[in-house]
């Protein structure tokens, strides 16, 4: 770390800190959301598969199960896109606010 002389050298040292700590922990949080999906796939696909191979079951329970991971595969593909659309959006608006602030420390 450097070493801080100036009260605006503290601030741009408190925003650097800021901004790190923002993007670790959105990498926890998705490091935590791909986990939970994962379990959650891992999970309908067992369950379906437990039920599709019942002995009780009908074939419109293979259909309701086919479709149960239809389903799952779109949510978590949109749960992606959403994500992306999310992290663009947070990245554009920190780049925006670093630039805004280097800007007003210089004048």
């Amino acid at each position: 770390m450097k070493r801080i002389r100036t009260l605006q050298d503290l601030e741009y040292e408190k925003m650097r800190i800021r901004l790190q700590r923002l993007e670790q922990e959105k990498s926890i949080r998705q490091d935590w959301d791909a986990l939970k999906l994962s379990v959650a796939a891992t999970l309908l696909v067992r369950n379906t598969i437990d039920r599709m191979t019942d002995e009780k079951t009908t074939p419109p329970g293979w259909f309701t199960g086919l479709l149960q991971v239809g389903t799952a595969a779109l949510g978590e593909k949109v749960g992606q896109l959403t994500a992306q659309k999310i992290e663009t959006t947070l990245n554009s608006a920190l780049r925006l606010a670093l630039e805004a602030w280097r800007k007003n420390r210089k004048t």
